[in-house]
């Protein structure tokens, strides 16, 4: 059969639909404290002046830095996000419920990165920073066609994560997930694995199509949809978003050069537009170069042209 894709978002903490969660979803009870600071001992790297026009400061992580130190660093930037859903169920009642996902630091002036499924359909947005505290966030905008938000929190002292360049990393060079996985509270969760392949192409549960995705084996879990993969200088080189239902190890980020300009955009309030060309194609039967146009959607460009 043909392989099933879930989103890495779906943790569910209260009483809700699993459908909202595309995959499995995960009944826990979160009764952890504030998260803690980095210990006095831990080196975090400083943070550096960014050159872009947000006028802000990025994370930076001296080279060679271990695995330990990267998080250290990294971990101020890293947010928790709640929702607050309202669903009607099959007897047309209201159900509420809460859900728990991943996102980063954009800019210091409250500008925060995360998946459009995450956030997708909530009435009510919490962020959880790492030193516990928590500010309610406006959905600025969203792209489900890219799996993409930006949401805004009222606070200026916040560290952004540097964004880094996902062309210029190679299979079998390492990396780093981050995020809320599972919403176990206190310490995000830290996996590290290898780059496993690039331009991969999937498509949702809800029928889209993600392209030019980063497949990973960190492993990748509900929660931490949302949260960055970053390469061993902290930089993002991926945003965290789903997961194979039928394999082990095999987890997908969207490519940070693909993301750009989309966040971009939704930061500017502006509606991302995607080309379609709405057809369906199959492979040449001799094999040869090329594709068979086997039908047209109607109304889309390629059935008016």
């Amino acid at each position: 059969g043909r392989p099933r894709w879930r989103f890495a978002g779906g943790v569910v903490t209260g009483v809700i639909v699993s459908a909202l969660v595309a995959g499995s979803a995960v009944l826990i009870d979160d009764d952890s404290d504030s998260a803690p600071g980095a210990a006095d001992g831990d080196a975090a790297a400083a943070p550096v002046e960014s050159d872009d026009s947000g006028a802000s400061s990025v994370t930076a992580v001296p080279a060679g830095s271990s695995v330990h130190d990267l998080v250290v660093a990294v971990r101020p930037a890293i947010v928790a996000i709640h929702t607050r859903v309202t669903e009607t169920d099959v007897f047309g009642q209201e159900i509420q419920g809460e859900a728990a996902g991943s996102g980063f630091v954009l800019s210091a002036d409250g500008y925060v990165v995360t998946n459009n499924h995450v956030v997708e359909g909530a009435s009510d947005i919490t962020v959880t920073f790492d030193d516990g505290s928590t500010e309610e966030a406006e959905l600025v905008g969203a792209d489900p066609r890219a799996d993409l938000a930006v949401l805004h929190v009222d606070r200026t002292d916040l560290e952004p994560l540097a964004l880094g360049d996902s062309d210029a990393i190679r299979v079998g060079d390492p990396v780093v997930a981050i995020g809320n996985a599972l919403d176990l509270g206190a310490e995000p969760t830290v996996t590290g694995g290898l780059i496993s392949a690039k331009d991969r192409t999937i498509t949702d549960p809800n029928g889209s199509v993600l392209a030019d995705l980063i497949q990973t084996d960190a492993a990748i879990n509900p929660g931490n949809s949302g949260g960055p993969l970053l390469d061993m200088t902290g930089q993002v080189v991926g945003i965290n978003t789903a997961v194979a239902g039928q394999g082990q190890n095999i987890g997908f980020a969207i490519a940070i050069n693909r993301a750009n300009d989309l966040i971009e955009q939704l930061r500017n309030g502006e509606t991302p537009q995607h080309a379609l060309l709405g057809v369906t194609t199959r492979a040449n039967p001799d094999g040869s170069a090329g594709a068979v146009v086997v039908s047209l959607q109607a109304g889309a460009a390629a059935d008016e042209a």
